[in-house]
């Protein structure tokens, strides 16, 4: 069975009810690493988590769709100043805040993930010439910690189970979708 067969499966499974320390088990012995299968249950998407958040989710969305239109239009400024060719290409950068957007309508946990992995990964450039226009660079700083702070409350908000990368441990060293403790962890 694929890996995208057994999580929609699994999905399925917590949709109509079933806990996730029942859906680890009832998948334990299908040849997936017990890391991998804690992996897939913890990123199931709880409904009642989507709805409690789904304003902040918007709000999200919303200024992702901004960004993506600003990428769009900076970067064919930016493109064709340098040549006509380059215009499309500076443009089409646009996609990655849209698979962005793509991500967090769908409520991937993979999309939130990786959005925080790149911030960290360039907030440095944050700082290269900073101070030649102070204003807009502490605006641009704020905008930055705030997006991404956003994107990180959320990710632990709707995917509770799951640590900075991969699925939270009790102290016993066993995962929390497992023994279902995360309310007692609180």
């Amino acid at each position: 069975m694929k890996n995208k067969e057994l999580i929609q499966l699994m999905q399925s499974d917590f949709d109509s009810g079933e806990s996730l320390p029942n859906i680890f088990e009832k998948y334990k012995n299908n040849n997936v690493k017990e890391k991998r299968l804690a992996y897939f249950v913890a990123s199931l998407k709880d409904k009642s988590l989507i709805e409690k958040y789904k304003n902040a989710n918007k709000v999200l969305v919303g200024i992702m769709v901004v960004l993506t239109i600003f990428t769009a239009f900076t970067g064919y400024a930016i493109g064709s100043e340098v040549t006509p060719e380059s215009a499309l290409y500076w443009t089409a950068i646009a996609i990655i805040p849209a698979l962005f957007v793509y991500g967090f309508i769908k409520i991937n946990y993979q999309a939130y993930l990786v959005y925080i992995l790149l911030c960290i990964s360039q907030f440095h450039k944050n700082f290269v010439g900073f101070g030649t226009d102070m204003a807009a660079d502490i605006i641009g700083l704020i905008i930055s910690i705030s997006i991404l702070a956003l994107v990180w409350f959320l990710k632990s908000k709707l995917f509770p189970y799951m640590g900075f990368i991969g699925p939270k441990k009790n102290q016993d060293k066993r995962y929390l979708v497992e023994v279902n403790s995360f309310q007692a962890e609180l």
